[in-house]
């Protein structure tokens, strides 16, 4: 059990004082950002009337069975779908208040998040592998790879490059993906779709401030437009500051008096979409300032110099028209570069500064042809090639110079892989989906990937699903290649694989209620782990050296309820039961919750002048290092946003949305990696969040 983690100011007067401290601040930014807005952005073209449904205006059935793309990259409704997908909406976001992707994919079945205070990390069905930075998840914004070439890591948090406000939705793809998706699709794909221009209404444009607990506070200018000619442009710029949190206490730390100091946050970020006919053009940048003062990599703890950048920018340009009878054509090309600069702070001794600089710059192309000219079949070939020219990891000590103590890599890598997939239908009750992909890599084994769908419609309201896939992921280069005087390389380093086996039933008896659940095994073989290893001299100190070691097996069951009302309620609940463990020790593996129970409900009230969300979140025990468990925990989230009829005429662009964080205040904490000298990591207690935003 955890006790006596962090302190908390006085509760007495806590919304009291977050309004009198933020909410003239909150005024002042917005008047500015709407003056700058006013002088930057001019409207030269008349609005479309040609608007798409808000998604609270779909209709019920389509609501429950959504047409969704990224399980065969290509349209196809939930029910058909080769695994049981999970599809969270703008609507949602709001209803809910969100903040980070982390925040989106927690609320999803079968997912946890951790936390170090510095990234989120996905763990998916009893899976969070210590110290992977969601190299495991394949993370996608439109169909780019977001995931780096340098370290592969997904973002979640503040370091994800575009505004959570800028979502149109997110699909969420559990079990094995690589069929399609080549590496990384490991455990699962996630699939962030962007809004567009014509999802903006009126002259196109957004003002939108907050103020939140921690001395934090995010302005963003959005504009969005579809013109006469059908081009649509989408344009928005994001500021966000957060001094964070500087009351956490460490036991492990007590000696050096271990209450931290703040673990600032700063991000920007800038967006374009710009879509015309057959062609659609996005661009991102993103920068993300973290301080880490709580001794991290055995750096001095509370020293405020420790700090790491993530710098992502990117441009994706697709194609996609049907260029003949029965024959759709998608192509695209990208470039993206990360750049991970760092400070470290060591007392070797002497205290020491140590300058890191990860690098990451690769391009790449992908095209795929869609035929449907032999009846019951919808066949799918494409490929996909991508050229890291440039990965590289440098950490030099500066202050004072020590050259015997440098250390890092240059590498460059490619790969690139061809996919095969045919979608049969056999009348109106089965369908068959059978994709194979074959993946070739400079750095790796080469892989082939099969997956399996067996779709049984017996009845029009009930689909059976018996599916089968293995998936791979190929060590990253920093798991390669990267070496300093106590870590050896391990060029040697085999891919990762994993086998997996569902059965879904999704039963929806009438149009407003539809069921789901789920039973599966995965089989995971090759796992790296950093693990100490003998040193190759004798007599000398032992080595890290990342490994491949263990064979892991997780059953588990999934179940989820999902309800709409027509006055516009919603309710989502699931359950989630997993046992995962080393086949070899049979012990439960590190950070896997055996229970996860989510509710979500959101309704009108007074007759749809306010919507509340409320959002129930009940995460199992989980084990740590040193054979410590963390205690499960329940979390309760408040959302509060002005409804439809609460402002008119000139302020009808207006709304206003409160939330509270951990209502009940709730002390927890996220098991963590042997990276830290602690066993756990304290999250935050009661926050708030008060959000103005104005479209015009």
């Amino acid at each position: 059990m955890l006790t006596q983690l962090y302190f908390f100011p006085s509760r007495k007067s806590w919304l009291a004082a977050f309004v009198l401290e933020n909410i003239s601040t909150l005024i002042y930014r917005l008047t500015v950002t709407f003056l700058v807005m006013l002088l930057c952005l001019r409207t030269t073209a008349a609005y479309s009337e040609d608007q798409p449904p808000d998604l609270t205006d779909i209709s019920i059935e389509n609501l429950l069975n959504m047409e969704i793309y990224s399980a065969s990259k290509f349209p196809q409704k939930k029910s058909d779908a080769p695994t049981a997908v999970t599809v969270i909406t703008a609507q949602d976001i709001k209803d809910y208040g969100y903040r980070t992707l982390a925040d989106i994919v927690q609320s999803v079945r079968g997912v946890y998040i951790s936390s170090d205070r510095n990234y989120s990390y996905a763990g998916t069905r009893g899976y969070n592998v210590a110290g992977d930075a969601n190299t495991r998840i394949l993370i996608l914004l439109d169909g780019y790879r977001t995931n780096d070439a340098a370290y592969d890591q997904g973002p979640l948090g503040t370091e994800f490059p575009v505004d959570v406000d800028l979502i149109e939705r997110v699909e969420y793809l559990p079990g094995a993906g690589s069929a399609i998706y080549g590496n990384n699709a490991f455990f699962g794909v996630i699939n962030i779709i962007t809004k567009s221009g014509k999802d903006y209404k009126g002259h196109g444009i957004e003002i939108t401030g907050r103020v939140a607990s921690y001395g934090t506070d995010q302005e963003r200018i959005s504009y969005g437009k579809r013109f006469g000619n059908g081009m649509e442009v989408l344009i928005s710029g994001t500021r966000y500051d957060s001094k964070g949190e500087n009351r956490l206490f460490f036991p492990e730390l007590s000696a050096l008096s271990a209450t931290s100091q703040p673990n600032s946050d700063y991000a920007e970020r800038l967006f374009g979409k710009f879509s015309w006919r057959h062609f659609t053009l996005e661009a991102g940048y993103s920068k993300r300032m973290k301080g880490l003062p709580t001794g991290a990599y055995n750096t001095v703890f509370n020293d405020p110099r420790n700090q790491n950048t993530d710098q992502h920018a990117f441009f994706n340009l697709s194609y996609n028209n049907t260029i003949a009878d029965n024959l759709e054509l998608y192509a695209r090309v990208y470039h993206g570069r990360y750049d991970y600069p760092g400070t470290w702070i060591y007392d070797d001794p002497p205290v020491t500064v140590y300058k890191e600089l990860g690098l990451g710059r690769w391009w790449g192309t992908e095209a795929r042809l869609i035929s449907t000219h032999i009846d019951g079949h919808k066949i799918m070939f494409g490929g996909e090639f991508q050229d890291n020219y440039h990965l590289s990891d440098d950490f030099i000590p500066v202050s004072p110079p020590n050259p015997a103590n440098n250390a890092g890599y240059r590498q460059a890598t490619d790969r690139f892989g061809f996919y095969l997939q045919d979608e049969m239908t056999f009348g109106d009750k089965i369908i068959l989906n059978a994709g194979v992909r074959y993946d070739n890599l400079s750095y790796a084994a080469s892989a082939i990937n099969p997956r399996l769908a067996l779709i049984y419609k017996p009845w029009e309201k009930l689909s059976l699903k018996l599916l089968y896939g293995a998936s791979f992921r190929a060590p990253s280069a920093y798991e390669l290649y990267y070496s300093d005087p106590v870590t050896l390389a391990s060029s040697q380093l085999k891919p990762e694989k994993i086998k997996t086996y569902e059965g879904v039933v999704e039963y929806q008896p009438d149009r407003s209620l539809r069921l789901t659940a789920v039973g599966f095994h995965y089989e995971v073989n090759n796992l790296v782990q950093l693990k100490e290893i003998p040193n190759p001299v004798p007599g000398e100190d032992p080595k890290n050296q990342f490994i491949n070691a263990g064979i892991n097996k997780a059953w588990g069951a999934e179940f989820e309820a999902e309800k709409l009302w027509d006055y516009g309620a919603r309710l989502r609940a699931s359950y989630t039961w997993v046992d995962a463990y080393d086949a070899d020790t049979h012990q439960t593996l590190y950070n896997s919750p055996s229970n996860l129970f989510k509710l979500n409900f959101s309704t009108p009230l007074f007759e749809h002048w306010l919507r509340v969300g409320i959002e129930a979140q009940y995460t199992g025990s989980r084990l740590g290092r040193d054979h410590l468990r963390t205690a499960g925990y329940p979390l309760f989230n408040v959302t509060l946003t002005s409804g439809d009829k609460l402002f008119k005429g000139p302020l009808k662009g207006l709304e206003i949305s409160g939330s509270i964080y951990n209502l009940l205040d709730r002390e927890y904490a996220s098991a963590v990696s042997d990276e830290f000298v602690q066993h756990f990591m304290p999250q935050n207690g009661r926050n708030l969040r008060l959000t103005l935003s104005y479209q015009f």
